[in-house]
């Protein structure tokens, strides 16, 4: 099998937080440099995008089930992801928000005003330069998450 089941109530890395001062919410202009650069080689190149992936990757499919997902995790592999080659804009339909946790950690949202879905994704800073770690695709959250 190439894939486990995951929480359907993944709590946001915000509530995780002990020390409130290290959080900053950003638009995409205001994030650091080092990670504007990775980001846009993320959406461009497939084999790099591969590479700043941990796979197992944690995180949702797209229009997840709360009733079928339970209290399981849900992990892709490398032979289930799909490249994201399209970097979210503000738009009329959808909003995109950054959280940074001392320039370690970022956690994005990108939101379906229209649909009220939301897309988390969030990047952390290794040794190695910066990784996708979590990945929901685009789902309805309650506002606590």
């Amino acid at each position: 099998m190439n894939s486990c089941k995951s929480k359907s109530k993944e709590p946001s890395i915000l509530n995780r937080i002990e020390s409130p001062n290290t959080l900053t919410h950003l638009k995409y202009d205001d994030l650091q440099e080092d990670f504007k650069n990775f980001y846009q080689q993320f959406h461009k190149d497939s084999i790099f995008q591969m590479s700043c992936i941990f796979f197992p990757l944690e995180g949702l499919p797209d229009h997840a089930d709360p009733e079928f997902i339970g209290n399981e995790k849900y992990y892709f592999s490398p032979d289930q992801w799909i490249f994201q080659n399209t970097i979210p804009i503000q738009s009329e339909n959808y909003s995109v928000d950054y959280t940074n946790i001392s320039n370690m950690l970022i956690e994005e949202t990108i939101t379906d005003k229209k649909l009220d879905l939301k897309l988390i994704r969030r990047f952390a800073k290794t040794g190695g330069g910066w990784r996708l770690i979590y990945y929901a695709g685009m789902n309805k959250y309650s506002s606590t998450n």
